[in-house]
């Protein structure tokens, strides 16, 4: 998805002052304006640029080693940027755009080119490279190793992925994943922010809320969202679907010992 200015989509009342990289990261502003915009995505691309050129490097180096084609390379981040998506700029958010990270991996019987889902978490990292390197696991690693994945034997390693931003306010957001099914809920600790969204990724993969409908918006964007790109927790047809997510992510909240509970989830 191109990167657009966009107004403020997301109710101003945040929950996060005095925390939020439009406010407490240099060159990261709270302005919407085409300039800082375009600033901002300049920023993000030479970024890009950078990491590109010193990645080369290191690959020419395995290169002039012999080592190239004996060696695995992971390549990932921590998070994404908003950069005006969702009325947004950093990275506290719980939407695709920020919730992905990019995550590349070339070595020895890994098909150069290939896609898949993966569903994995950067904590599987080190119990992958053990697996590889045929090193015991530590037990202390939480993470699942995705061998299979790289080697094209299966897709995926989890059914299920849960994110979680309590950064500035509790309990703040967390959101579950199934399938093409997305649950997202925040809400601040003076409860004067609540919301709960429902998304079908296969049909709204840029998580199109009702404000992107807006006739200033689609001209701005230069993108008209079809009727079913809205966040679904509202809609009747969808209430199935809505609780059956609730009730995943309450269960992967007391899985993984979540401490806290949003306002309409049963007490601890």
């Amino acid at each position: 998805m191109a990167y657009h200015p966009v107004p403020c989509l997301t109710n101003p009342i945040h929950g996060h002052p005095g925390l939020r990289d439009e406010v407490k990261v240099s060159g990261v502003w709270e302005r919407r304006d085409e300039r800082t915009i375009r600033n901002e995505i300049g920023r993000n691309f030479a970024c890009g640029e950078n990491i590109d050129i010193q990645i080369g490097r290191v690959l020419k180096k395995l290169e002039a080693m012999g080592e190239f084609d004996n060696t695995y390379v992971f390549y990932t981040a921590d998070h994404g940027m908003a950069i005006g998506r969702h009325g947004l700029q950093g990275k506290q958010n719980l939407y695709e755009h920020t919730l992905r990270v990019p995550f590349i991996v070339k070595g020895p019987g890994i098909k150069a080119g290939s896609r898949t889902k993966g569903n994995v978490f950067l904590l599987d990292v080190l119990s992958t490279m053990c697996d590889i390197a045929n090193i015991e696991i530590p037990k202390t690693s939480e993470g699942i190793s995705f061998k299979p994945v790289l080697e094209g034997k299966q897709q995926t390693v989890r059914d299920v992925l849960y994110g979680v931003y309590s950064g500035g306010t509790k309990p703040g957001m967390r959101c579950v994943k199934q399938g093409d099914w997305k649950l997202i809920k925040y809400e601040t600790s003076d409860g004067t922010v609540r919301e709960t969204q429902l998304f079908d990724l296969a049909a709204n993969p840029h998580e199109f809320l009702q404000q992107h409908h807006h006739a200033a918006i689609t001209k701005l964007i230069g993108v008209t969202p079809t009727a079913q790109q809205v966040n679904l927790a509202n809609n009747p047809a969808h209430a199935g679907k809505l609780k059956e997510m609730e009730a995943l992510l309450l269960s992967e909240m007391k899985r993984l010992n979540d401490p806290h509970r949003l306002w309409d989830q049963e007490a601890k």
